[in-house]
């Protein structure tokens, strides 16, 4: 199995001490940088099959990779993009976990049957994951996930060293909750839209599509209630607010929020949630 290098100095963090605001405005920074390089190279044969022409999956992927310490490729190496998500493969999930001190290691594996165990740095328990074909047809979708037919081995040793790296590493992997290829497990794959060619006279007869749609009340109070929780509600961080809202779309300023458009401020909603969801993981790996 070819192993995923971990470089042994990650992303700076940003100084506790800073103003308010840096480190959000970094992160938006950062989004922006991995935005523009996607776009460089998703046209490229030399991204992965999954983001070819999706640079915005792959500026996803980076960003999730960037929190690891990986770099731009490596992030695309190691995260498969399911239904337009980053989501780790076992093995970058097993480098991460090594490369925080942890051991993980493979004891069996055949097409029948893998076990794995692992420890974290400074114990000497080890814990023992043991899958086998009898445990995988207990799933329901042992049917329909065809990795285990076209790669059992290869499908049991990355659910034992998933389990493993939850059990003995979930700090290091900062609550990344399932390996991508444990997600055919958990949900079924929405199935490839049907398309049909249109002919020449339906697409004369289609009326001409229409602007976005500015920004909705709904969305604007929910985008003012995810401010207020990352400490930038009130006026006086109104200049703030518009700042990184431009960074996080790529914009050189914006001058009101009320200049949004829907799509926009979709995309604005998400990325603050994506920040309170990693506020709220640093905080309970500090806890």
């Amino acid at each position: 199995m070819t192993e995923i290098a971990i470089p042994q100095h990650a992303v700076a963090v940003p100084d506790q001490a800073a103003a308010p605001g840096t480190d959000l405005i970094l992160w938006a920074r950062q989004a922006e940088a991995a935005a523009i390089y996607a776009e460089r190279v998703c046209s490229t044969a030399m991204v992965p099959k999954a983001y070819f022409g999706k640079p915005a999956e792959a500026a996803a992927a980076i960003l999730k990779g960037a929190e690891l310490g990986f770099g731009p490729m490596a992030s695309l190496n190691a995260f498969d993009n399911i239904n337009g998500t980053p989501a780790p493969k076992a093995i970058t999930l097993r480098a991460v976990v090594q490369g925080k001190g942890h051991d993980v290691e493979t004891i069996e594996q055949s097409p029948t049957k893998a076990v794995v165990r692992g420890r974290r740095l400074g114990k000497t328990d080890w814990q023992t994951s043991t899958w086998d074909l009898a445990r995988a047809k207990r799933l329901p979708q042992y049917k329909t996930n065809p990795n285990y037919t076209n790669n059992p081995e290869a499908m049991l040793v990355a659910r034992a060293t998933a389990e493993v790296c939850r059990w003995v590493g979930a700090d290091a992997i900062m609550g990344m909750p399932y390996a991508a290829e444990e997600v055919g497990d958990f949900a079924e794959v929405a199935p490839a839209p049907v398309t049909r060619r249109l002919t020449v006279a339906e697409l004369d007869a289609a009326p001409a599509p229409a602007a976005d749609e500015p920004l909705g009340d709904e969305q604007r109070r929910h985008m003012f209630a995810l401010w207020n929780e990352l400490g930038f509600g009130g006026d006086k961080n109104r200049e703030q607010r518009l700042t990184i809202t431009a960074k996080i779309l790529g914009l050189e300023s914006l001058e009101s929020s009320s200049d949004l458009t829907r799509a926009e401020g979709d995309v604005v909603i998400s990325a603050l949630r994506e920040r309170l969801e990693r506020m709220a993981q640093a905080a309970g790996a500090e806890q």
